[in-house]
């Protein structure tokens, strides 16, 4: 029963994520495909760098040790936390959307990528640099950290109903992730 229950628990923390992460029809390509012009400071800035530092790039990686197969276990699940739906959601980009579309070049093993925030990246990618206007027309997001967008998306993931949930001090988490401003 209690498994029952941490599993109704985490779908509905789940469910929320969508309204952030929607991807409008677009394909995930992944971050390595931000990295070209978010890696130089003359063309935007040095976000992939920043990213690529951070815990959100290996957030695949954690679900791919014993512990995280045993909390997978424990939480009801039958297929290894690398392989389960409810924890690749958090650990993968794109991957709580029901019917995300995913370019043949995407690879979880990137994590939790530019596009977890900023979404599916197929119909912006070329256009953004030069208009950012139609970029968000074509669906590039921007949370904003003053209006409460960002810490939003964030506590989706990041709350009592993980299965290691730690306390989450946004403003203090923030600014371990946080990269520059493109631009």
């Amino acid at each position: 029963m209690k498994n029952a229950a941490m599993l109704i628990v985490l779908a509905l923390a789940f469910g929320s994520l969508t309204a952030f992460t929607s991807s409008g029809g677009n394909e995930y390509l992944g971050s390595k495909s931000c990295k070209a012009c978010h890696s130089n400071k003359k063309m935007g800035g040095e976000q992939y760098k920043q990213w690529s530092k951070g815990p959100h790039a290996s957030a695949f990686k954690t679900l791919q040790s014993a512990e995280a197969d045993k909390i997978a276990a424990e939480a009801g699940h039958k297929t290894k936390a690398a392989e389960t739906k409810e924890c690749l959601s958090c650990h993968v980009t794109g991957m709580l959307e029901d019917g995300a579309k995913f370019n043949k070049k995407f690879k979880n093993d990137e994590g939790v990528g530019c596009e977890s925030c900023h979404g599916a990246a197929s119909g912006y990618k070329s256009k953004h640099a030069k208009d950012v206007a139609a970029g968000h027309k074509l669906g590039l997001m921007n949370p904003s950290v003053e209006g409460g967008d960002a810490e939003k998306l964030c506590v989706t993931c990041h709350n009592e109903k993980s299965p290691t949930y730690k306390k989450f001090d946004f403003k203090a988490r923030w600014k371990e992730i946080a990269h520059p401003k493109a631009g």
